[in-house]
């Protein structure tokens, strides 16, 4: 009997890759939208949607501002900007929006959280994290839960995790979750869950805002990473920065670094110049 089950786990553990534990679903891209009316390079790192009318902002060190903008066919343009940070040096990294804070925003320079309302809102030195913070600078994603006042912010990499924080209490409950190696470059909470960015491997992940465990996945990398080519020339790594969510639309937007488009998003989506965009691709049942 021994020898039998010591047969038996060696088969399922040489097998075990064969078995995916997350079924990874394939987004369907609805359309991409090229910002054409900002002259400056524009480096999009986080989106809100605010009252039905969606905001942006440019991580470029010394960005203070927040960019309304409207969607064309194809194109998008920023008709509005508000300043949201007095900081000298600001790096606006994510964005998000309670009626009671007004905007709030991640500041990787400074690794705090800001809100257009109360200030000041978050500081990293409240976080112990027991292998260190790490070389990476830090706070790139920003979720908040309006109704229980939880804060989650995503520190990007090298190590990466998600902070859960008690906005009313001013403590930190939670730093957790390493599902996978990939960047978070950004979060959204919605009924409970959380939507995590995960740049380097063109996935977004949906998790329990309360034990972190993953409940699905879904893929854009068939849209950013497709075998005949990235969407823009001599990416090394991924671009996706901004997530949003709609009741049946996920929209990502790609920090581009200032790089040209690369031929194949010129042949088979009309791209051209070196512009960041807008993906909005089909929200699937249940995600």
């Amino acid at each position: 009997m021994i020898i039998i089950l010591h047969f038996l786990l060696t088969i399922l553990v040489g097998t075990s890759w064969l078995i995916p534990l997350i079924e990874i679903e394939e987004l369907e891209l609805i359309t991409i939208h090229r910002l054409i009316n900002y002259q400056q390079e524009f480096d999009l790192s986080g989106a809100v949607d605010v009252n039905g009318n969606v905001w942006i902002v440019n991580d470029n060190p010394g960005q203070a501002y927040a960019y309304k903008i409207s969607l064309q066919p194809s194109l998008f343009q920023v008709t509005d900007s508000i300043e949201i940070s007095q900081l000298a040096d600001p790096d606006i990294e994510g964005l998000d929006y309670c009626p009671e804070t007004g905007i709030m925003f991640t500041d990787e320079m400074h690794n705090k959280v800001y809100s257009t309302i109360q200030s000041e809102i978050f500081d990293k030195d409240l976080v112990e994290v027991s292998d260190g913070w790490g070389s990476n600078k830090g706070l790139e994603g920003i979720a908040v839960d309006c109704d229980n006042k939880i804060l989650y912010l995503a520190k990007e990499r090298e190590p990466r995790f998600i902070i859960s924080y008690d906005l009313n209490l001013q403590q930190v409950i939670s730093v957790g979750f390493n599902d996978s190696e990939g960047d978070i470059s950004d979060l959204k909470f919605e009924n409970g869950f959380l939507y995590v960015l995960e740049r380097n491997d063109n996935l977004i992940a949906k998790l329990d805002a309360n034990s972190m465990e993953v409940i699905s996945k879904v893929s854009y990398k068939s849209t950013c990473s497709h075998q005949d080519g990235k969407l823009y020339k001599n990416s090394k790594y991924g671009m996706g920065e901004a997530l949003l969510l709609t009741n049946d639309e996920i929209w990502v937007g790609l920090d581009n670094n200032g790089l040209p488009f690369s031929d194949h998003a010129q042949s088979t989506y009309g791209l051209t110049g070196n512009s960041p965009i807008i993906i909005r691709f089909k929200r699937p049942a249940g995600f």
